[in-house]
């Protein structure tokens, strides 16, 4: 085995044509401080993103569907569970659906300020036909 070697007729700017020359300073981009700097910011940037992201998505009310049936025709229920700050009056939205995907009922569910953190509530919405599944499709926090 004959590990490769340039040809010793073939002038070295040649190859320094052909491939570029390297850095005279010959330090690597970490220790440059300007290439640092970008990198230590776009660090930075990332970071920060992320924070801010985890942190909208905590904000508001949480709800958990418990359970659900199916009554008849014209009527369906729901049991779920809101998580909030204590003290925060919060509004749901409930809604059944038919076999398509279209919406035949609809309830806004007031759930009143209290000291709990989490509440649990039951209710019966009313349906213009036969549903085929109820939930909550989304809790927000009520002003004043």
């Amino acid at each position: 085995m004959s590990s490769r070697q340039p040809p010793r007729d073939v002038p070295p700017d040649v190859l320094a044509e052909r491939y570029g020359r390297r850095s005279r300073t010959g330090r690597p981009w970490y220790r440059r401080p300007l290439p640092l700097a970008a990198a230590v910011l776009a660090a930075l940037l990332v970071l920060a993103y992320g924070v801010w992201v985890s942190v909208a998505q905590s904000r508001g009310p949480a709800f958990a569907e418990i359970s659900h049936q199916v009554v008849d025709d014209r009527t369906a229920w729901i049991r779920f569970s809101v998580t909030r700050e204590p003290g925060t009056a919060v509004q749901c939205s409930v809604r059944a659906l038919d076999a398509d995907g279209a919406e035949v009922g609809v309830l806004q569910v007031p759930v009143p300020a209290g000291p709990e953190r989490d509440v649990q509530q039951e209710v019966e919405v009313a349906t213009t036909q036969r549903a085929v599944t109820v939930g909550v499709s989304s809790c927000s926090a009520v002003e004043g």
